[in-house]
């Protein structure tokens, strides 16, 4: 991509006027590269979903109507409809195919310990999500059965819970040995602190308003997260869709004294959020709501959804028991859950003294600020706070606790908003005169633009409004400026934030404006941004009028089905058929008997081994070799013989005739029998199978052929014991009967395929393909 290293992206205005003396600067060749990259990456990134499962499937041996070994034994186990086997039994049993048909499994850290043996590479891969709330002890369960391990998680989240090992904390009085080491608080914190090489991700595009991430990002974060603006006015709080965050101030006490059920909370914030989850039901009478409700303990929860329950509305009730549907949860176990909105209930309030106490449960405890940031981070668009006191009668400055000044700074956020609170995260303005040309260039055009838009790092250049209604952007235009500079790939510059902006922050219209065009061509280039304008323009009507016109339940017989997680329908697809499909395994051939042609008469072989006899016979043996290599020598010599129109060969006869067979054929590790040339025995894999109803004697096998059998047996079955994959072979090849000679020479087959390691023989007994 040499366009991203034609000196564009300097870090002066005089610098990157110079780079226009490099060349002309050919911008529809420039914004074809990029096209042609981003559109090549989305490509992959939709592609993926499909093509993996694909690829996993594509690559399963086994066969799912398998009724003998492993997979029949597993299928049966499913089928009882009583006494089967524990899901522990299963994976002790079971387990090498069970993770060969689902080779990806979601599990909690105890569940693997629970029910998978303890075997070291037992999976390829194992990754912790969430991992702040991981204990060390739990943990290495799960990586002593990994061959690697990648850990996901967020130390400025949740720690692991607590209340099990209240009774087990630290005697006083325990004598202190220096070799006991104290575990960490998380898996995530002993990874950092043992230096293990990491990863930071900076991009966040959950929040589709950058005021619901702004407060974490410069409280927690160090302002290290970029965020995306999203095409909204100043003060999103008055958004008819719901946006950013506000404060809703209601009259509520809470109740510290007393008995019930009605203590430890606030009936009045409780009524309040639950006729606010009402009017939004009702609002969308066609899509259930995305909002979940966030409390600061357990009895307020409670009574929040024992009132939803009550409300008589069987779609909120349907609701709370549906997956990723409505919840109400308190701090403690709201993590990694997520909503468009989430209406939060502060639920405390001053006492009967008027003062507003600085107890506020957990938050109000050491790491009380972790569990504020994981509650206000929850929302995609909107964050609603209900509160029964003014921000203001907080009295955070007589506390030490972090959880309880955060708290009122973020109650000060909400009620005044983002650019009114002083210190609220905003880094200062960026001055570029390349982008302040532009943008009064487009306001003497007649167009609204605001400049250095957004609350991160990531900022879009100029927001570009029509000038009858300078709060709804519909442009957003972005430099080549220093930040661009910065950042350090194709994909960060020029890819995922456009993608990022349209796709999921919604900009009708994003546009590159290059500084060399600029200087090139101010008039051509402002004619471009006209086009962009009337394009967005055009693009918002129609995302608009879609909208409006998105089908109900009533526009079409077919069923639909909710995803709650977006405000879309998705047409359900007929099932499946289930019943299986079975496709013969690749390595299985058909066998092909050699046909002699009458090649001469039985002269031929009497004049062996004299030159001109001894080709013609060479010759015979060769076809033959070719077409039923490896070949056992008995059956070679009496085809060669039969070509010459000889039908009982005698010892004498048999030596003449392979005498004359080429050494080549009769490679060192080919069991005796005659190999097509250019064929290595140690990589053939293949199993000849004969026509339905007839029989390849065994003995006419050779025991690579046979243990080629046995693998293929193993690898459809999931696996197999010895007399079932002896079984199968013998199948295979159209046997049925296992006379003693049979028995042995499937014997020594199947000894050669587990000495040579074309077998793994488990501690089970049972016959596997070896891991690849």
């Amino acid at each position: 991509m040499i366009a991203f290293d034609r000196g564009i992206a300097l870090a002066s205005l005089e610098e990157r006027t110079e780079a226009t003396a490099l060349g002309d600067f050919d911008i529809s060749s420039h914004n074809r590269t990029i096209d042609r990259f981003t559109t090549a990456s989305r490509t992959i990134r939709s592609e993926l979903p499909r093509a993996l499962p694909q690829a996993i499937l594509e690559a399963r041996r086994f066969s799912a109507g398998a009724a003998t070994g492993q997979m029949g034994g597993l299928r049966r186990q499913l089928e009882r409809q009583r006494g089967g086997m524990s899901v522990r039994a299963l994976l002790d049993n079971f387990g090498e195919l069970i993770t060969q048909i689902m080779p990806c499994t979601l599990m909690s850290p105890e569940s693997v310990a629970r029910f998978f043996p303890a075997r070291a590479d037992l999976f390829d891969i194992v990754v912790f999500d969430e991992a702040s709330q991981i204990r060390v002890a739990d943990a290495v369960g799960a990586m002593g059965r990994a061959r690697s391990v990648v850990v996901v998680g967020d130390s400025k989240q949740m720690p692991p819970t607590q209340f099990a090992e209240a009774s087990a904390s630290a005697d006083d009085d325990e004598e202190y040995l220096p070799e006991n080491v104290v575990d960490e608080e998380s898996i995530l914190t002993e990874c950092v602190q043992a230096r293990v090489p990491s990863k930071w991700l900076s991009w966040h595009y959950r929040s589709q308003d950058e005021s619901l991430i702004a407060f974490s990002n410069q409280r927690y974060y160090e302002n290290r997260l970029s965020s995306f603006p999203a095409p909204l006015p100043r003060d999103t709080r008055d958004h008819p869709d719901g946006y950013g965050i506000s404060l809703v101030r209601v009259n509520g006490t809470f109740e510290r004294g007393g008995r019930g059920r009605s203590l430890r909370t606030n009936r009045v914030e409780a009524e309040a959020i639950v006729e606010d989850v009402r009017q939004r039901f009702w609002a969308s009478p066609d899509v259930v709501p995305s909002v979940g409700v966030i409390t600061f303990n357990a009895q307020q929860r409670d009574l929040i959804e024992n009132l939803l329950r009550d409300s008589g509305d069987d779609r909120i009730v349907h609701a709370l028991d549906t997956p990723d549907g409505l919840f109400v949860k308190n701090l403690e176990n709201v993590q990694g859950d997520e909503r468009d909105c989430i209406l939060f209930s502060v639920a405390f309030s001053a006492n009967d003294k008027g003062i507003v106490p600085l107890n506020f449960g957990p938050l109000s405890k050491p790491g009380g600020e972790r569990r504020l940031n994981v509650a206000v981070t929850r929302a995609r668009r909107q964050v609603v706070l209900y509160a029964s006191f003014d921000p203001g009668h907080l009295r955070a400055e007589e506390t030490t606790q972090v959880g309880t000044k955060h708290l009122k700074a973020y109650l000060e956020l909400a009620a005044r908003g983002v650019d009114a609170v002083q210190d609220s995260g905003r880094r200062q303005s960026v001055i570029d005169r390349h982008r302040d040309d532009i943008a009064h260039e487009l306001r003497l055009a007649g167009f609204a633009a605001r400049t250095d838009v957004g609350l991160s790092d990531f900022r879009v250049d100029i927001s570009v409004a029509d000038a009858d209604h300078p709060d709804q952007p519909l442009l957003a235009i972005l430099l080549d400026g220093p930040n661009w500079r910065a950042r350090r790939t194709v994909a960060d510059r020029d890819g995922l934030p456009v993608d990022v902006l349209k796709a999921m922050m919604r900009w009708p219209g994003v546009e590159r404006l290059w500084l060399p065009e600029w200087m090139q061509d101010r008039e051509g280039t402002l004619n471009r941004l006209r086009a962009s304008m009337v394009a967005a323009r055009d693009a918002k009507t129609h995302a608009l009028e879609a909208v409006s016109a998105a089908p109900t339940a009533d526009d079409s017989a077919a069923p639909f089905v909710q995803d709650i997680e977006t405000p879309r329908l998705l047409r359900a697809q007929p099932a499946p058929s289930s019943r299986p499909v079975y496709t013969r395994h690749p390595l299985v051939r058909d066998y092909a008997e050699w046909v002699p042609e009458r090649l001469g008469d039985r002269s031929v072989l009497d004049e062996l081994p004299y030159r001109s006899a001894a080709s013609r016979v060479a010759r015979a043996a060769q076809a033959a070799i070719e077409t039923e290599g490896p070949i056992q020598p008995d059956r070679l010599a009496k085809l060669v013989a039969s070509a010459f129109q000889l039908s009982r060969v005698n010892d004498d006869r048999k030596r003449a005739i392979l005498h004359v067979v080429p050494s080549e054929h009769r490679p060192a590790h080919g069991d005796g029998f005659y190999w097509p040339s250019g064929v290595d025995p140690t990589e053939w894999a293949f199993a000849r199978v004969p026509t339905p109803g007839e029989i390849r004697p065994l003995e006419e096998i050779s025991l690579n052929e046979i243990v080629n059998a046995m693998r293929i047996s193993a690898e459809e079955s999931g696996g197999m014991g010895d007399e079932d994959i002896m079984l199968a072979a013998l199948q295979m090849f159209g046997g049925r009967r296992r006379t003693d000679s049979i028995k042995a020479r499937l014997a020594s087959a199947l000894a050669f395929a587990v000495t040579e390691g074309k077998l793994d023989r488990g501690r089970d007994g049972v016959n596997r393909m070896p891991s690849r």
